[in-house]
C-alpha cells in the first residue's frame, strides 16, 4: 500500500511539472519573451505530453485509490513472459502489472495467481501456483507464498 502511494504521489509531481512548463511556455508566448521559432510551440507539446501521461499513467492510478481503499481486487492467475528491466513490472498473457520492485522475486516460466486493482493493473498479492501433472489423480492446483 506505501509502494502505491509514493508511486502515485511520483506520478502527480510528474504531471504537475508538465502542467507547469506548459504554463510558464504559453506565459513567454504570450508576453512575447520568445526567442526562437521552435520555441512558439512548446506550450504544444508540453500539452501533449502532460494528457498522455495522465491518460496512460497517473488518471488509472487515481481510480484505483478506491479499490485500495475497500479492498476490491481483481484475479489473474498464467505463466509470467517477461519481466521488466528494473523488475517493477511483469507481464502474463500480454497484460502488465506492476509492482513494488524490492519485493519481486519472480522468474520467467512461473506460474502465479496475482491479485492486483482494476484499472492500473497494480499487483497486490502475488502467489505461485503450483500445477498438478495430468493422470495423478489431483484435479486441483496448490497456491504458495
Amino acid at each position: 500500500m506505501r509502494y502505491f502511494i509514493v508511486n502515485l504521489a511520483m506520478h502527480l509531481l510528474i504531471t504537475g511539472i508538465f502542467v507547469m512548463l506548459t504554463c510558464i511556455a504559453a506565459g513567454r508566448n504570450r508576453r512575447k519573451k520568445t526567442k526562437y521559432a521552435i520555441a512558439y510551440f512548446f506550450p504544444i507539446v508540453f500539452a501533449l505530453a502532460a494528457i498522455l501521461y495522465i491518460v496512460h499513467f497517473t488518471a488509472p492510478r487515481l481510480m484505483d485509490i478506491n479499490s485500495m481503499i475497500n479492498s476490491n481486487y481483481y484475479y489473474n492467475t498464467g505463466t509470467v513472459e517477461k519481466i521488466g528491466f528494473m523488475k517493477n513490472y511483469f507481464v502474463i498473457d500480454g497484460q502488465h502489472y506492476f509492482l513494488n520492485p524490492l519485493h519481486n522475486s519472480l522468474q520467467e516460466g512461473d506460474t502465479v495467481r496475482v491479485k492486483h486493482t482494476p484499472y492500473s493493473s497494480f499487483t497486490v498479492e502475488i502467489k505461485t501456483v503450483e500445477e498438478s501433472m495430468p493422470g495423478t489423480g489431483e484435479d486441483t492446483a496448490k497456491e504458495t507464498t
